[in-house]
């Protein structure tokens, strides 16, 4: 089946041979698995950061060696020890943010992606940022990344980078058509916020993640093993 991208995808590495290698930001989740896979099917090379946080699942990062069994690419891992969820810091405020809120989280993963980017020669920084991210938290939508990529910009001396967003039109159910689509192995992906030995089914990943497979008329494997 033809890849068929967002509609407002953007196109600029298309046309150059020069720009090959991309650099996607791994988290483990489904969304992120996705972009993966659609990094290989379209950069001659690719790589993958992710970031250790304080309260990241350890079955999140496990997926993420997991998916480079079958997405083969070198994989650097930044510890952000500093790094923590706003509940650490005051309930209270927890309380009116998102579920899985890190204050400026993108800034911060965006600004060390970039770094790697130009010190390791590549072209494109990718983000498996969903339409219902871009609702949900303001750093996670095309405007905003638009807007940081420029600055990023501003800031290299040897090249500029490109961030793209795959699937930044994409609802939860279009990004697990797409998993199916580009092969991803859906048992190997962990969208919980929870350590557990199966997913904890109430938080909001957990919750956006088996409506889209109802919708779907599938089993979530993660369920069903």
């Amino acid at each position: 089946m033809q890849l068929h991208d967002g509609p407002n995808f953007d196109h600029r590495w298309r046309n150059s041979d020069a720009m090959k290698c991309a650099l996607v930001l791994l988290s483990g989740g489904l969304d992120s698995a996705a972009a993966l896979a659609w990094g290989h099917q379209n950069f001659s090379e690719v790589r993958a950061i992710t970031f250790q946080y304080h309260l990241r699942p350890f079955r999140e990062r496990l997926a993420v060696f997991r998916l480079l069994q079958h997405f083969p690419s070198s994989l650097l891992e930044i510890p952000l020890s500093f790094l923590k969820e706003t509940v650490d810091f005051d309930r209270s405020f927890a309380e009116k943010v998102p579920q899985g809120y890190l204050s400026n989280r993108n800034m911060i993963f965006y600004s060390i992606a970039a770094h790697f980017a130009e010190m390791q020669h590549c072209d494109v920084l990718i983000g498996g940022h969903t339409a219902e991210d871009r609702d949900a938290f303001p750093d996670a939508g095309p405007a905003f990344l638009k807007r940081l990529e420029n600055l990023i910009n501003e800031a290299m001396q040897m090249k500029n980078i490109c961030i793209e967003l795959p699937l930044s039109q994409y609802s939860k159910l279009q990004v697990l058509e797409k998993a199916q689509e580009w092969k991803v192995p859906l048992d190997c992906t962990w969208s919980c916020y929870w350590d557990k030995s199966l997913p904890c089914g109430e938080c909001v990943s957990c919750l956006e993640r088996a409506d889209a497979f109802r919708q779907l008329g599938i089993e979530d494997p993660l369920c069903t093993t």
